[in-house]
């Protein structure tokens, strides 16, 4: 399964590979040439994702399993995958499809993704739809949860399929597009699943004040492509610069009991001598996702009008039986670990911001990490969860691939430092031994006698000359 866990133990497996990868990266971001001007980066999808082709008949459908796979999508087409599933675990399925960017996608463009068992019932089903006339990587999201009292035909263990159609409309975009499918599973709980809470469909981004806005000064963080190389975020305020029709990832680590707060702002822009009207209907969008990449909100593009702009949202409380309920906004929060904002400004914001859109995030954790339930197996390692690691991860705003890096270079040093300290000892035990040797071997020594010398007379005295 592609985890946290598992990619830092493929860093530390791959040490040597990851640093040489790490400097010809770097190399390569340095390169003139490498993005021309204006032209917004792409979804990178995971380096490891298994390449998979889905069949139109389930019959022929190929296996996927927890982890991460890519495909492609052709407009109107339908993709079937095999799945097994145990009796005890939750499973969490997203494809999210990938227009290029400055492509037009309209609200009757989506993707739709579908978990069924082999008799054809329906486990779960979610669907996602563009907005704006702009492209940006679309995510849709299906679910087996073991204590739904809804889903008992999909409760026993055997096989499965995910169904994934890419839905189209007229003037749809005609290219295929790259899909990625992410598989995670969720261990079940130890004893009892609990009940939702009282009031906790209350607690929704509309029912709540917001919390005092982070005020701190603001701190350049660049955004990822995507859900994998994600920048992760702490609370503060960051600031981004993005090219029209792009969209950044960002990741903040949510623990269980508290709730994201994030708020996205646009500038005002210089004044245009034309007359004509700085109105822009589509001018950015801002989104949040849990961490099994399904949306909290379906959220629309917000209109700009040169006079700056703001837009915000506020979670419910991280808690597990919220995945009961029957609001996404509500249900989204069922458990902790990476959640993700993504924002994306329209192709029309090129008109008040040519060098690129500047954009604020304000980003704020609010209440005390709670003990996580009583599972029975590593949640966190399976992507549901928050440690120490993920707070340093977010305080000093590293990717996945660049924790994996330091986690890796500080794996060198400690060995380095422990080599160093081991040749050190070899030397000196080795000089040791090489003494002694060479001690033992010389020859006894004999004393040497010294010949007995006659005696010497006294000097001459000015008494003892003859006298004349």
């Amino acid at each position: 399964m592609v985890t946290r866990h598992n990619y830092r133990l493929r860093g530390r497996a791959g040490a040597l590979s990851a640093v040489l990868c790490v400097t010809a990266a770097a190399l390569g971001a340095a390169a003139p040439g490498a993005w021309a001007a204006g032209e917004p980066r792409t979804y990178r999808t995971a380096e490891d994702a298994k390449k998979v082709t889905g069949t139109s008949s389930s019959a022929d459908a190929p296996k996927v399993a927890p982890g991460l796979f890519t495909d492609r999508i052709e407009p109107g087409e339908e993709k079937y995958y095999a799945l097994d599933l145990d009796a005890s675990s939750d499973v969490h399925i997203t494809a999210t499809g990938i227009p290029d960017p400055g492509t037009r996608i309209t609200f009757r463009d989506g993707l739709k993704v579908t978990l069924q068992n082999t008799d054809g019932d329906r486990c779960d089903q979610g669907t996602t739809k563009g907005s704006g006339d702009t492209a940006f990587p679309l995510s849709a999201h299906a679910a087996r949860l073991m204590g739904d009292p809804a889903g008992e035909t999909c409760r026993t263990k055997g096989p499965y399929l995910v169904h994934v159609v890419r839905e189209e409309g007229d003037n749809s975009d005609p290219s295929s597009w790259p899909l990625e499918l992410s598989v995670m599973e969720e261990p079940g709980l130890k004893g009892a699943v609990p009940a939702p809470r009282p009031g906790a469909e209350e607690e929704t981004d509309d029912n709540n004040t917001r919390p005092a806005v982070p005020s701190s000064a603001a701190r350049t963080r660049k955004g990822g492509t995507g859900f994998n190389d994600a920048r992760a975020l702490g609370d503060g305020v960051w600031k981004d610069r993005l090219r029209p029709g792009e969209t950044r990832y960002f990741r903040v680590p949510v623990d269980w009991g508290q709730r994201l707060y994030a708020r996205v702002e646009v500038p005002n822009s210089a004044r245009q001598d034309d007359t004509g009207s700085t109105f822009l209907p589509h001018g950015f969008r801002m989104n949040v996702y849990n961490p099994a990449r399904s949306s909290l909100y379906n959220e629309d593009f917000r209109s700009y009008d040169g006079d700056g702009a703001e837009f915000d949202r506020y979670s419910n409380p991280v808690r597990y039986e919220n995945r009961f309920l029957d609001l996404d906004t509500v249900s989204g929060t069922r458990f902790a670990g990476w959640y993700y904002v993504a924002v994306t400004v329209g192709p029309d914001m090129v008109k008040p911001f040519p060098d690129g859109t500047p954009v604020t995030l304000r980003i704020a954790v609010k209440g005390h990490a709670r003990p996580a339930p009583s599972y029975d197996g590593d949640a966190a390692a399976a992507g549901f969860g928050v440690d120490g690691q993920d707070r340093e991860m977010a305080e000093k705003g590293l990717t996945e691939a660049q924790a994996d890096d330091n986690a890796t270079l500080r794996t060198f040093g400690w060995v380095g430092v422990g080599a160093g300290t081991a040749l050190l000892l070899v030397l000196a035990a080795w000089l040791l031994l090489a003494r002694r040797s060479a001690k033992a071997q010389l020859p006894a020594q004999v004393p040497v006698q010294m010949p007995a010398q006659a005696p010497v007379p006294p000097a001459a005295q000015p008494w003892d000359r003859p006298q004349r």
